[in-house]
């Protein structure tokens, strides 16, 4: 049985997003991350075609909405042809005014949760390191996804980035599988999960995971979140996490804008 509601999951886990965009403050040249009431905004000149890196985290829609029209001007001042805002499913009337605005619902991720009390730490695999480069992982990201160098453009300089935990595995001198784990209060949030094309279908993101929430356990964390695609779910949630519901990404796109 779960021993955090729904409710609460959910406020971690927008907590742990919003901390990941401070996180990621600075990354690559002339990115920042700006706070208003009730929201963070990240904006990543390097990479203004996607939106997955220009994206903005609400815990008051009010908030939100009062600065929408601020909001939306400082990415066109900024030329980002397409920005997005986290939409947790239960919030129809937030959904309902961005699509007044032009946003369209362009991917709907499913949020979950683990309890740490559940993680059990698996077999160390062949290939495994933590002495990870940060801009390897972001490499595997594009590569594994198709987002043509979009994360390496915009975690450039995520290695001077304090508090996180990379995991990976190596396989003939190459990354093979990585992912990144950081803490904020209670939770570890789990970013960046990828296996490359050649290496999937034997279990190695799953046992990255495993090792990531066991470490995140001993550290006193009592849950895990993160966002979940249509492949990473079912590894996910053999691991024991369970979905809170969707968190929807509204994306607004500049005439001409692709993402």
């Amino acid at each position: 049985m779960a021993h955090v509601d729904d409710s609460e999951g959910w406020r971690r886990l927008i907590a742990s997003l919003a901390q990941w965009s401070r996180t990621i403050d600075g990354a690559s040249d002339g990115m920042r991350v700006t706070e208003g009431v009730g929201y963070v905004m990240t904006v990543t000149p390097a990479v203004p075609e996607r939106s997955i890196v220009n994206d903005v985290v609400y815990w008051d829609a009010a908030g939100l909405a009062t600065d929408y029209d601020a909001i939306a001007a400082a990415y066109e001042d900024a030329g980002i042809a397409c920005w997005t805002v986290w939409v947790p499913d239960g919030d129809r009337a937030t959904a309902a005014r961005l699509a007044a605005h032009g946003h369209v619902l362009d991917a709907d991720p499913e949020a979950m949760i683990l309890d740490l009390d559940e993680a059990e730490r698996p077999p160390v695999p062949d290939g495994y390191t933590r002495d990870l480069d940060p801009l390897a992982l972001a490499r595997l990201n594009d590569d594994a996804y198709g987002t043509r160098s979009a994360f390496a453009r915009a975690l450039v300089n995520l290695e001077s980035r304090a508090g996180l935990h990379l995991y990976g595995i190596e396989e003939a001198g190459e990354l093979a599988s990585g992912l990144v784990a950081f803490d904020h209060g209670d939770d570890c949030s789990v970013w960046l999960v990828a296996t490359r094309e050649q290496s999937r279908g034997r279990g190695l993101a799953g046992a990255l995971m495993g090792h990531a929430v066991a470490d995140a356990r001993e550290r006193g964390r009592t849950t895990s979140t993160l966002q979940a695609t249509d492949m990473g779910r079912p590894v996910y949630a053999r691991m024991g996490y369970r979905s809170l519901g969707e968190i929807q990404m509204w994306e607004r796109r500049a005439p001409g804008g692709s993402d």
